[in-house]
């Protein structure tokens, strides 16, 4: 077994250590989101588990009988795994913690609430430039760490919460290091391998992700480089869910080569470390929230998100970009008609949106238009 698969199979076997950790008296706190500091829930004595499982068709349609369909796949997921009695953690957490930034969450969080979860609410403010919204964030945070108190019985010291966030800059560093290997002109690292590398550092402990990911890297300063000569292709939206690798999966199949990524949602911020010096509340703000490039749905985020995003095209020696976002995402349908008004025709885009339906009968259009797309582009190179 290779290191990688290692680390697939350590992620895998997390519910199995969490409900090994229920019986021993610790604490289970889901959540929902990348502004949720999963470093606090460690800091606390509990154990985490990020909620971010996406891809079937199944689970989106199981809230139905208590929520609008007009709710995007991956939120309707969250709830619906559990109600079909395929999420093998819900049952034991004692806590889901939910960012509350857009009404998709928010109305899953409250369909979570009805059936009788435990859940706390985290607000998010879009407006992430003005004093008042920072400051609401960090007010959001602070309540969060007396809340994980009061759930655990322990205290969360500054030096506990630097601790972990030190663990979570280790495995940030390596990251970006297996991120600089993509940025080679014959890369050694495929984008969907990297992005299921991404995920398992959000399952498995801090530790082992460091030790997994310091031998990956290890790896791949010797690896072969990938074959084929096919374009360098930047993979961006609002999330690539847990298990929805269905596309990223066709667009290597067909020759790309998925060389970078600009997501909001579902894996790790591996480009942002967050300050150890001070108060780590203060920082987590800053590194969390302030410092990062905004959100889809932070106002007025777009002028900033377009210069990160042709920085990433210039870096990256990006041939051609595909935008990949969910049914009644509207906000990212609109940023798309932005972005690639703005582009100007400079660079090859393809859009595409997802329901969770890969059956043989979608999956066939789908396929035709990745590889039609590729085709063109390495015509075009």
């Amino acid at each position: 077994m290779s290191n990688f698969q290692e680390f697939q199979k350590m992620a895998n076997d997390r519910p199995i250590e969490l409900k090994q950790a229920k019986s021993e008296g610790k604490k289970i706190v889901q959540y929902i989101g990348r502004y949720v500091p999963e470093e606090m829930i460690y800091a606390a004595g509990a154990e985490p588990f990020y909620m971010n499982k996406g891809g079937e068709p199944e689970p989106p349609d199981a809230v139905l009988e208590d929520m609008l369909r007009f709710m995007n796949p991956y939120a309707r997921s969250l709830a619906g795994y559990h109600l079909m009695g395929l999420d093998p953690i819900t049952p034991l957490s004692d806590l889901i913690v939910a960012q509350q930034l857009d009404n998709h969450i928010g109305r899953i969080s409250e369909l979570m609430e009805y059936h009788g979860i435990s859940l706390y609410k985290m607000g998010v403010p879009a407006e992430w430039e003005k004093d008042f919204a920072r400051n609401y964030y960090l007010r959001a945070i602070t309540k969060l760490k007396a809340r994980l108190e009061e759930l655990t019985g322990n205290t969360i010291s500054n030096d506990d919460l630097k601790a972990e966030v030190e663990k979570t800059n280790k495995i940030h560093d390596l990251l970006r290091k297996i991120d600089a290997l993509r940025k080679e002109d014959k890369p050694v690292v495929g984008g969907l391998d990297f992005i299921k590398m991404n995920h398992a550092s959000l399952r498995v402990s801090p530790d082992k992700a460091i030790e997994q990911l310091e031998k990956i890297y290890a790896d791949l300063q010797k690896a072969e480089p990938i074959e084929g000569d096919g374009p360098r292709i930047l993979i961006a939206g609002h999330i690539v869910a847990d298990g929805d690798y269905a596309v990223p999966g066709l667009i290597e199949e067909a020759g790309g080569k998925i060389v970078a990524d600009m997501l909001d949602d579902g894996s790790r911020w591996y480009r942002w470390d967050t300050p150890t010096d001070g108060d780590m509340l203060e920082n987590i703000k800053q590194a969390r929230y302030v410092d990062k490039t905004p959100n889809n749905l932070f106002q007025p985020g777009w002028a900033t998100r377009l210069e990160d995003f042709k920085a990433i095209i210039d870096e990256y020696k990006i041939d051609a970009v595909i935008w990949y976002q969910l049914s009644f995402d509207e906000i990212y349908d609109m940023e798309y008609a932005v972005i690639s008004k703005k582009l100007d025709n400079s660079i090859p885009i393809l859009k595409l949106e997802s329901s969770y339906e890969y059956s043989r009968e979608s999956m066939g259009p789908l396929q035709t238009r990745i590889e039609s797309f590729i085709a063109s582009v390495k015509e075009g190179k």
